[in-house]
């Protein structure tokens, strides 16, 4: 990352793209307001209003115990999110900057009647697992909010951890996957008029339980819904537990090209050694005890083919005894750890010459602070954009719901027979007339306003079908950007230098015309689709849109 250029006007693109979007839902409100959808879609625009202001909502999804609940403990640098070696409970779990009114009673409980109550963090234990009191709590529950002050993640995002999807069929199993499928709107999907924005997510990481599997696939493409969902740009995947098989970070390109529609990339991250990786201190003690207590690695390998073998009494080789493999193994114990990760860490430890360098590559074997420093990145610095990129897609979702009603499409043939329905009453009883004549007239605009209200309507549609392509050619610089960082030794430092400043929005002094030709032949020379021709091709973009202005 050394020569990048600072990214000092990054920002100013999504700025005016967030002004926009206020100026929309303006127009968007004062359109709805002069017309006979303001019933169904006032509030959704209210709603809209509002969640422009409130940072984005990034959701934490996954199999029931692909470790979730730790990702957020991890994330949030607190432990407050439940976690167990059991499938937690089914409730949706939202994690919000903010100081709770009682310090002893830090989370706020909403049921689905509507009532709520200021809850202890022992409560929230008691919801744990799939115990018929448990279930019986969590049926009452519609979610969980935690506030949580200073912590500088939730500044950008609100974070949600929401139920486990496959968990076994039956009443457990269905509570997770019903409330899963609820917060993600799966089982209304195709229902434009109910727009929920507090129970939707902006962005996701999804965690997979080592491979990935039917039910994982079927989840996302559910959510990606042909580009209409949350689409790749806005989600990571997170391969947990590679502690079990290593093997499986060797699969990850595999896995990245297989959920390219879903997800920008898949980080391998293993909980398990996250949670346990021994001090220099102890990790000298282990490896000089291991060392020493095997001698011939044939004594160690077999000692290391399972927990069984490890604390047998005539195991071969070994020189360490029973109470001692005993207490090693309990100082592992004692923190949850399973075999598989002690197994990991104890051959990290035996074939080391630096201690070191070891704790470095188990540190990122863990891989929680490269997830947390990707999720920094690729989220919440660009929360402002996630929201109004949301934001815009519910609007064209109006719009479009308007555009396609039938009352609308028919709303021109109503208006040429007003008339002539005024015109057919007169032969009613006076009152009665008069009645229906106000109703027509009231109800049935004229053939001016109706034409008016189609102008305005499509005007407004083209309006968000701009903010939309402005979105999405700053995500393609974005994007572009990072690929970039990754490729420099593509690049030459001119070359990169210009291209991590083009992309991240700084002022270019060079000359647009010039510059255009020169990543035009770049872009002839280079290899099909390789990372240089693609980013010739954005520069060729950015520079063309440079000379028309």
């Amino acid at each position: 990352m050394e020569n990048v250029p600072p990214k000092k006007n990054s920002n100013m693109d999504n700025k005016d793209i967030t002004t926009q979007i206020y100026d929309l839902l303006d127009e968007m409100a004062s359109y709805i307001d002069s017309t006979t959808w303001r019933n169904k879609y006032s509030l959704a625009l209210k709603s809209l209003q509002e969640e422009l202001k409130a940072p984005c909502v990034l959701a934490v999804a996954g199999k029931v115990k692909a470790g979730k609940s730790f990702l957020v403990n991890a994330l949030l640098g607190v432990d407050i999110a439940m976690t167990g070696t059991t499938e937690t409970t089914a409730t949706v779990n939202i994690f919000k900057k903010g100081t709770p009114p009682f310090k002893e009673k830090p989370i706020l409980c909403v049921y689905l009647d509507g009532h709520k109550e200021w809850v202890s963090k022992e409560f929230l234990d008691s919801l744990q697992g799939t115990s018929k009191a448990a279930l019986e709590k969590t049926a009452q529950i519609d979610k969980l909010i935690m506030y949580i002050n200073d912590n500088p993640l939730l500044d950008y995002v609100t974070l949600v951890d929401t139920p486990g999807i496959g968990a076994e069929v039956g009443e457990d199993g269905d509570s997770h996957q019903i409330q899963t499928d609820a917060y993600f709107n799966l089982r209304e999907r195709h229902q434009q008029d109910t727009i929920n924005l507090s129970n939707t997510a902006d962005a996701i990481i999804y965690l997979f339980n080592t491979v990935p599997t039917e039910t994982d696939k079927n989840f996302l493409a559910s959510l990606y819904n042909g580009g209409h969902g949350i689409t790749s740009l806005n989600g990571i995947g997170v391969l947990s537990k590679v502690d079990k098989d290593l093997t499986q970070i060797d699969n990850i390109p595999h896995f990245c090209k297989e959920f390219e529609q879903n997800l920008f990339t898949i980080v391998p991250t293993s909980a398990a050694i996250e949670k346990y990786i021994p001090s220099e201190e102890q990790a000298h003690y282990l490896h000089d005890t291991l060392k020493d207590g095997f001698p011939v690695e044939k004594g160690f390998l077999l000692a290391m083919g399972a927990e069984t073998a490890f604390l047998h009494e005539k195991l071969p080789y070994c020189n360490i005894s029973v109470e001692k493999r005993k207490a090693i193994l309990k100082s592992f114990a004692d923190h949850d750890l399973a075999w598989s990760s002690f197994a990991l860490i104890a051959k990290e430890l035996y074939y080391t010459d630096n201690i070191s360098e070891s704790l470095k590559k188990l540190k990122g074997i863990g891989g929680i602070q490269n997830l947390h420093d990707l999720v920094f990145n690729h989220f919440f610095k660009r929360s402002h954009m996630l929201r109004g990129n949301k934001i815009v897609e519910d609007l064209h979702g109006i719009v479009n719901s308007i555009i396609y009603d039938e009352s609308f499409a028919l709303s021109e043939d109503y208006a040429k027979m007003k008339d002539e329905c005024i015109s057919s009453c007169q032969s009613l009883p006076v009152r009665t007339r008069n009645l229906v004549i106000d109703l027509i007239r009231s109800n049935i605009p004229s053939l001016e306003q109706v034409q008016k209200d189609k102008n305005r309507i499509l005007y407004l549609k083209g309006k968000i079908e701009k903010i939309q392509a402005e979105l999405r050619f700053t995500n393609d610089k974005y994007i572009m950007y990072m690929k970039l960082v990754d490729a420099k030794a593509q690049f030459s430092q001119t070359e990169f230098t210009e291209l991590c400043s083009l992309f991240s929005g700084q002022a270019i002094e060079a000359n647009p015309r010039n510059r255009y030709k020169y990543w035009s032949s770049i872009y002839n020379m280079s290899s099909i689709n390789s990372i240089r021709q693609s980013a010739a091709m954005l520069a060729k973009r950015i520079y063309s849109e440079l000379l028309k202005t």
